[in-house]
């Protein structure tokens, strides 16, 4: 349990100063929209290690047990849940507090894209009715929140599958090792 909270905080604490030292550095100009996607989703991949260095701990802690498929699974996704979870909770902080006109910015600059594309009439005006729909379910602050919940647990999921297998002993090789 240790391993969870201790990795799941350092992956979220990554994120959540990660994101905010991008924000203070990019600011919040649509010009560095595109840059900050980079930049997040660089962040989010690469903070991921902590689910890899987690289960690592946890098995090295629970030697000469063998660890299981399922259980470095399931340690993986509580380091992805905790930081995913205090990921969230910043992302709503930055809505409501920080960056409270992030939304609106964000609908006009990527219609602006739209519009200044070389698509055809009837493909920009098809891509604006999406953008319409989906600046609908983006315009509350906890659904943005739980989006961004969603992304890191789905990228930590992805990790402690990967790291689960690597990771995992069978009772034969547990015994060896003894």
């Amino acid at each position: 349990m240790s391993s969870i909270i201790r990795f799941g905080f350092l992956y979220g604490l990554a994120l959540v100063i990660s994101f905010y030292l991008s924000h203070l550095l990019l600011g919040t100009s649509p010009d560095n929209f595109t840059k900050g996607e980079i930049v997040g989703y660089s962040v989010m991949i690469i903070s991921s290690l902590a689910v890899v260095m987690g289960i690592k701990e946890f098995k090295r802690n629970i030697a000469p047990a063998p660890l299981g498929f399922i259980v470095g699974f399931n340690v993986g996704l509580g380091i992805s849940f905790f930081a995913a979870s205090i990921f969230a909770a910043y992302n709503w902080v930055y809505l409501e507090f920080i960056n409270p006109e992030f939304t609106t910015t964000y609908i006009q600059y990527s219609e602006q894209q739209i519009r200044d594309s070389d698509l055809d009439p009837l493909s920009i005006e098809q891509q604006l009715e999406e953008l319409a729909r989906y600046s609908e379910l983006m315009s509350s602050n906890l659904t943005q929140s739980a989006v961004m919940f969603a992304t890191v647990f789905i990228i930590g999921l992805l990790f402690s599958v990967v790291s689960a297998i690597a990771f995992r002993t069978s009772q034969k090789q547990a015994t060896t090792q003894t």
